[in-house]
């Protein structure tokens, strides 16, 4: 395993602490896509927790971290070779371990992960959704647009902490190619997915059926139009909106869960938004914030001026401030996102150059006295399991912060 020394001179002096806790903090984990392995990080001293972990899966691309019955659970979506899967990693312990019955079977190319505890009827149902994009090589390679429309599965979680269960609710199909991500709308008991090759935001809907209403259904409900080649999407309970960043369109589309049409666009121009997650600062600061592919950078936006246009007395709306921080990795076209509260620091991962991707360590300053800024204090390079040696991984995806 590394160790901090390592990387220390990539690493602004005074901003990061040697010691490593092994209780409380935060873990930052990253999906190594192509050498199907993940690997784990201390949020704050930046430290490797443990060796790369193999995914028994294959190509894990995005994650997810959710608390189910009281345990955390890591939830993978993997590509495959051949047809997708579901990764379950229990997070309850010091160490990250896969469970015994995962990977669940998906559909062929799965991609886009989510879950919660949804509110169907007068039950609480913890629930996975995956987005599946019906080839592993056509979507990632670009030549997705020609594929049959994708799918989204839904799993049923409630056993998972008995008997370390999956069990599949059922699969739908979207509206266009490529669905390349999925968020979650608890208390409505639904999920949106983007999909990248249509333009829209689809809304897919879990509900009771049968004479007593114990049986669990997945239909799509709506579609709706989003920017140009929509990706990351995630919901925000507290104000009910769902954010996506429209990769094509420079943009990050503002849905509500019954609007037809996107309820306001945020431009991001030049940016090429890939990923979206949402950061509650200790400052008091409400973002969504988006992995910029095109310019090597990231995106803070601020969610309550988004909220002020859409729930504001019009004709009021002040533009949402946007705050673009640059990756110190030229090139790099950043893929996932993540944020820790307890070091306010963003994770981006630098898919490129192939064959050396690495995570992007983004500090966050927030004066009492002036506006937020950020500032790129370095890059861990990234490994996968070789032959008893860590190698050089090939690509990298996602990143995910579990708080503890």
């Amino acid at each position: 395993m590394r160790n901090l020394g390592d990387f220390l001179p990539l690493v602004m002096a005074g901003l990061l602490t040697t010691a490593l806790s092994a209780e409380g903090g935060s873990r930052v984990i990253v999906s190594t896509t192509l050498d199907s392995t993940l690997e784990i990080f201390d949020a704050d001293s930046l430290a490797e927790l443990q060796s790369p972990l193999p995914s028994k899966g294959g190509g894990p691309v995005r994650l997810w971290v959710q608390n189910f019955d009281g345990k955390d659970y890591l939830f993978a979506a993997n590509h495959g070779a051949v047809l997708g899967s579901v990764g379950v990693f229990d997070l309850s312990g010091e160490q990250v371990m896969e469970l015994p019955l995962s990977p669940f079977p998906a559909r062929a190319g799965s991609v886009g992960i989510a879950a919660g505890e949804l509110s169907v009827g007068a039950a609480q149902v913890p629930t996975v959704f995956v987005t599946n994009t019906q080839s592993a090589v056509a979507a990632v390679a670009g030549l997705g647009c020609s594929l049959p429309n994708g799918s989204v599965t839904a799993y049923d979680a409630s056993a998972l902490s008995t008997v370390g269960l999956l069990q599949e609710i059922g699969t739908v199909d979207v509206s266009a190619p490529v669905p390349y991500a999925v968020s979650v709308d608890a208390v409505g008991a639904r999920a949106f997915a983007s999909t990248n090759c249509g333009a829209a935001l689809d809304t897919l809907t879990v509900a009771g059926s049968g004479a007593d209403g114990s049986s669990l259904v997945l239909t799509r409900t709506a579609t709706r139009s989003t920017g140009a080649s929509p990706d990351g999407t995630i919901y925000d309970g507290a104000r009910g909106l769902n954010y996506t960043a429209n990769i094509g369109g420079d943009s990050l589309s503002v849905h509500d869960a019954q609007s037809p049409d996107a309820l306001l666009t945020v431009d991001l121009p030049g940016a090429g938004p890939i990923d979206v997650t949402l950061g509650d600062s200790p400052g008091g600061h409400h973002w969504v914030i988006t992995s910029n592919g095109s310019d090597d950078s990231a995106s803070l936006v601020d969610r309550d001026r988004i909220a002020e246009c859409i729930y504001g007395v019009p004709p009021t709306c002040l533009a949402p401030e946007v705050l673009r921080i640059p990756t110190a990795v030229a090139g790099g076209a950043p893929e996932g996102v993540a944020y820790d509260p307890m070091t306010n620091r963003i994770f981006v991962v630098n898919k490129f150059p192939l064959g050396s991707p690495s995570l992007s360590v983004i500090q966050i300053t927030e004066p009492a006295d002036g506006p937020p800024s950020g500032v790129d204090i370095g890059e861990l390079p990234l490994t996968a399991v070789g032959s008893g040696t860590p190698l050089p991984a090939f690509i990298a995806f996602d990143v995910v912060v579990q708080a503890r």
